[in-house]
């Protein structure tokens, strides 16, 4: 089938189910797996095992991303201060997660070993969903930063645990005595490996960006090495999540805090990619493997233990460090999600168990059947419940720009109403007065009837103050300056900001309406860009506080 044919459809039909979920003010991510569900193997089979394959290298990449992405908010100044409440929050929710999956498992099957797989593979955090979420709702505070921090970290010790559960399994089934060097030495050494990757390509990254200012080179020199790591990645059989994430922070850690440029192209170019990846994800469930009653009873056990585990590993481990009220409450809801690392490592489990045939092998299956069927769950599960736990948290679109703040408002939200006017039979002492009364530059003018008629500055009379014979004689309406540009309440601020850009003015009257004449308000540019940046910075204020808790 024709690659191009087949992305092209992905991206199309992705984008319009998550515009369907973002006006039923539900995260776009749903609509994405959902349109990837009735397009896989479940129901329309379009996007078969093969052609998802086929675009393996596209998947691969979107980690990449979403690792480097998730590595640029991780700064070593949060780290000082957050450090004791994020490391006890993470061994925490990650170990009473695998002890409460294994257990769980263990009573339902009478089977340790599966407890012992299981539980490994359900205490790592998927970043995928998670930053997708958090970037849609521009989420931002010490729920987003505690979130971010772990999801990063808790992929290499999930990777620990699964070295030594998976040995300690296998043991169990063939009834061998296990080694260090398979339990522990082998995740140790991937784990450096991948930190390797990602620190060289980080120092490099920076090096290389630190001398560049012109915008498509630094979007091609940071996709480029985006992409070499992935690949490196890959070559030598490591976490690309992981490597990704140490680039993204290296790289974000030794720019200036104001040069963010080459994170936001990235990010601006990574949304298709996003889409791509999502529906690929739905497109791989099988529904009629995952009804069979065996696989669906524990997967819904296991995804209850989990979510369980998450909830209350985070509450106690706040606890314990003295993390943040909100931190405590309501972070262990933006952990719930599944992917990336834990199907790797199911996929790694079948390899190891398909070998010994019979009862291992039957595990294997088992695993891939239950780690799939709950990813797909959780991954409708996760988008929700992290959109509760921001919103509750209060830091739901914080993290803004100008130019969301910009978007957001109409003019009549941000207009003065309240100002002086000018009649144009006004006197010139009659003016000075109405000015002496103001800070402004600009004053509109009105005619008899209270149409506006164009406006007065400043400027434009500094001339006639010293005519004072003349005085009583000029009026308002001889020296009023016709107005060319205007706007109206109802359009979009952006309007009004490209016209102050486009005119180079610093002025604006507002109409009513269009094409009434009727003053309603008025804009100031440099007023209007204070309160502006004053409100991007009250949204982005990140509630930190003292990290101790508070009740």
């Amino acid at each position: 089938m024709n690659a191009l044919l087949v992305i092209g459809l992905i991206i199309l039909l992705g984008t319009i189910g998550g515009r369907i979920f973002f006006k039923l003010k539900m995260p776009q991510i749903m609509g994405y797996i959902i349109i990837g569900l009735f397009l896989g193997q479940s129901f329309l089979g379009f996007l078969n095992a093969r052609v998802i394959d086929s675009l393996e290298p596209l998947i691969h990449l979107a980690l990449g991303i979403i690792g480097f992405m998730i590595g640029s908010e991780l700064h070593f100044d949060r780290f000082r201060r957050y450090g004791r409440s994020i490391y006890t929050i993470l061994l925490v929710e990650t170990f009473l997660t695998f002890f409460l999956v294994a257990t769980a498992t263990v009573i339902l099957t009478q089977k340790l070993y599966m407890g012992l797989m299981l539980g490994a593979l359900a205490s790592a955090t998927a970043p995928a969903a998670t930053y997708s979420v958090l970037g849609e709702y521009k989420a931002r505070g010490p729920v987003t930063m505690t979130t971010l921090s772990i999801v990063a970290l808790d992929d290499a010790l999930a990777l620990l645990i699964y070295g030594f559960a998976s040995v300690f399994a296998r043991s169990l089934i063939v009834h061998e005595t296990p080694t260090f060097v398979r339990t522990m030495a082998i995740p140790m050494l991937q784990i450096a490996v991948s930190g390797a990757v990602g620190l060289v390509a980080g120092l490099i990254l920076h090096k290389i960006v630190s001398r560049t200012r012109d915008r498509d080179r630094m979007l091609t020199f940071t996709l480029g090495t985006v992409i070499l790591v992935v690949g490196l990645s890959m070559y030598f059989k490591v976490d690309p999540i992981l490597a990704s994430m140490v680039l993204g922070c290296v790289a974000s850690n030794l720019q200036p805090p104001e040069n963010r440029e080459m994170f936001d192209l990235i990010k601006k170019f990574s949304v298709p990619i996003f889409v791509l990846f999502f529906v690929l994800v739905g497109a791989r469930l099988d529904v009629g493997m995952v009804m069979k009653g065996g696989i669906f009873l524990l997967a819904i056990v296991y995804i209850l233990s989990r979510s369980l585990g998450k909830v209350a590993g985070a509450y106690i481990g706040g606890k314990i460090s003295g993390a943040q009220r909100t931190v405590t409450r309501y972070l262990g809801f933006c952990l719930f999600d599944q992917a990336g690392v834990a199907v790797g490592l199911a996929i790694a489990a079948f390899n190891v168990f398909s070998p010994l045939g019979g009862e291992a092998r039957l595990a294997g299956l088992m695993i891939i059947s239950i780690i799939t069927a709950t990813t797909f769950m959780l991954q409708l599960v996760a988008p929700p419940m992290i959109k509760y736990a921001i919103k509750k948290s209060d830091e739901m679109n914080r993290n803004v720009t100008e130019e969301d703040i910009i978007e957001a408002y109409k003019i009549k939200d941000v207009m003065e109403e309240d100002f002086f006017i000018i009649k144009e039979n006004n006197n010139l002492p009659q003016i000075i007065d109405i000015m002496k009364e103001s800070d402004a530059y600009s004053f509109p003018v009105v005619g008899m009837d209270g149409t506006y008629r164009g406006s007065i500055s400043l400027g434009e009379i500094r001339d006639t103050f010293y005519e004072e014979q003349m005085d009583q004689l000029i009026l308002a309406g001889d020296l009023v300056r016709e107005a060319d540009t205007i706007v109206y309440a109802d359009q979009d601020l952006k309007t009004a900001m490209d016209l102050f850009a486009k005119k180079n003015i610093d002025y604006l009257p507002v109409m009513a309406k269009e094409g009434s004449r009727k003053l309603v308000g008025k804009l100031e540019y440099r007023k209007l860009k204070d309160n502006i940046t004053k409100e991007v910075l009250l949204r982005q204020h990140e509630l930190e506080g003292p990290p101790a808790d508070q009740t």
